[in-house]
């Protein structure tokens, strides 16, 4: 590869057990490579539970929450929560302090361009690039990020009437493009998206709306506004 990329976190007084980097879980696992295959072990259910029957908001920093929480409630007593400390992986990642105001900023401007709602093919590999790319640069949770954020670009995706299959990229490619996309070069990434993306059905957006869709969801209203067609209920 040519790079050497720090992708591990700092030791933390909250999060790690003493003298340790080893996070704190539910399972008490003081050892790292024992934690990394136990929460792979739980996480790849509760991922499975979740593509299966989607988490329902519209696209906002509680929606997050909520993916990461479901993922990882069985392994650590922070799930869904905000971290509280500054972590970095080579790069720092969003100070702690301004988590909620730059999700606001990236969530906002996902709402202006209803959810990307109407875009074409040529253009769809950009955004999802971009908004990929910005939400790791927020990774508002002390682990678990990277997860969370696929899920809910999966969602992002079907709602604008793709499917996404990142289970062909490799941690490298997804690391390196991470990086580049922390500099606001969007290439790797972008080129990434036009590997896994294809268009699904009018029917299965319509279908995938309608599950994630709240009470009065701002994603409907979108689609409604977009398509003109007969209103989505």
């Amino acid at each position: 590869m040519g790079k050497n990329y720090d992708y591990s976190y700092e030791w933390d007084i909250k999060y790690c057990y003493p003298d340790s980097f080893t996070l704190r879980n539910k399972f008490n696992i003081t050892n790292s490579e024992e934690l990394i295959i136990a929460e792979m072990e739980y996480t790849s259910l509760t991922i499975a539970e979740i593509k299966e029957t989607p988490i329902k908001r519209d696209f906002n920093l509680k929606h997050l929450q909520d993916i990461h929480k479901h993922i990882f409630r069985d392994v650590y007593d922070w799930a869904g929560e905000l971290r509280t400390v500054n972590i970095s992986k080579g790069n720092p990642f969003c100070n702690c302090m301004y988590i909620e105001a730059e999700a606001e900023r990236i969530f906002s401007e996902l709402k202006k361009e209803n959810y990307l709602i109407g875009i074409s093919k040529l253009n769809i590999c950009d955004k999802l690039a971009y908004y990929l790319g910005e939400i790791n640069v927020l990774h508002p949770f002390r682990e678990g990020n990277g997860r969370a954020q696929r899920v809910m670009i999966e969602y992002l995706a079907q709602v604008a009437g793709y499917t996404v299959d990142f289970s062909n990229i490799s941690n490298i490619e997804m690391i390196e493009a991470s990086v580049d996309a922390f500099n606001c070069d969007y290439d790797k990434m972008t080129r990434i998206f036009g590997k896994i993306t294809k268009p699904i059905t009018k029917k299965e957006q319509e279908d995938f709306i309608r599950e994630i869709a709240t009470i009065n969801s701002l994603v409907i209203k979108a689609y409604n506004s977009i398509t003109g067609n007969k209103p989505l209920d």
